[in-house]
């Protein structure tokens, strides 16, 4: 058995086996169990072609898929060292959708004091402690002015408030300057990141972590691959997979993409 035939024999078990797991956390922690027990090259190949059999519209394959662009679980299960070993096989193998995947953001430490331009006075003096605390007030004037922080720690206490709202998060997101930090949390909550709107609306962001947009662009209509692809001021790689991602999905006009 050739290794391309060994590669899809591999990805019809996975799908088999692991698509019907409902909750997208745990389908997540399995697919990265079984890719940990995989060689690189093979976790490598067995990646790209769910990514391809997900925009060819598998509805199985987009449901992995769902699962392994939440990294989180891949870089708990495989650990850092070997995520390392899939990047270098995905470079050397000029596979870019791959390493839109695996790579990691940087991290802020907790004493990173963020720029703050669009915070009022009287909130830009307060300990981050007590906005983080302010974020989980009901009240819908305080919400709308605790949504101008810059500081991700109050954003993740602010998503989870339960008066907040699809428009809101959109509004978090589309913020011009902003900061990437902010767009991850958004994307890693998933009651936000599975409404379509809010994955647009980081793929549309120029400050977005490229990784994040370029997960994001197999979700996304035609109508609105369209747009990214005329979209000036994003990255020149991030409309170049558009283009792509476009031009694969041309003939898959009636398949839902979905994020659950």
């Amino acid at each position: 058995m050739t290794s391309s035939a060994q590669t899809e024999l591999s990805h019809f078990n996975l799908v088999a086996h692991l698509s019907r797991i409902e909750d997208r956390q745990q389908r997540g922690y399995a697919l990265a169990a079984r890719l940990n027990e995989l060689g690189p090259d093979e976790a490598v190949s067995i990646i790209r072609l769910i990514r391809r059999k997900a925009l060819d519209g598998h509805q199985d394959s987009v449901r992995l898929y769902n699962g392994l662009i939440f990294r989180n679980a891949l870089f708990e299960v495989i650990g850092r060292s070997k995520m390392s070993e899939l990047v270098k096989v995905a470079e050397k193998r000029g596979e870019f959708e791959v390493l839109a995947v695996l790579v990691d953001l940087p991290d802020e430490t907790d004493g990173e004091r963020p720029h703050q331009p669009y915070l009022d006075i009287s909130l830009r003096e307060i300990p981050l402690g007590m906005r983080k605390t302010l974020a989980k007030s009901p009240d819908f004037k305080l919400i709308q002015r605790v949504a101008r922080d810059q500081d991700y720690r109050v954003i993740e206490h602010l998503l989870n408030n339960p008066r907040l709202t699809e428009r809101d998060v959109v509004r978090i997101g589309s913020t011009r300057p902003t900061s990437p930090k902010v767009l991850e949390v958004i994307y890693n909550h998933p009651r936000w990141i599975s409404r379509y709107s809010v994955k647009k609306t980081i793929v549309c962001n120029p400050y977005a972590p490229i990784s994040l947009a370029l997960r994001l662009l197999t979700f996304l209509t035609l109508q609105d691959l369209e747009l990214v692809c005329t979209m000036t001021e994003l990255s020149p790689l991030l409309v170049a997979e558009a283009e792509k991602v476009l031009q694969k999905k041309g003939g898959n006009r009636t398949v839902e993409y979905r994020l659950e």
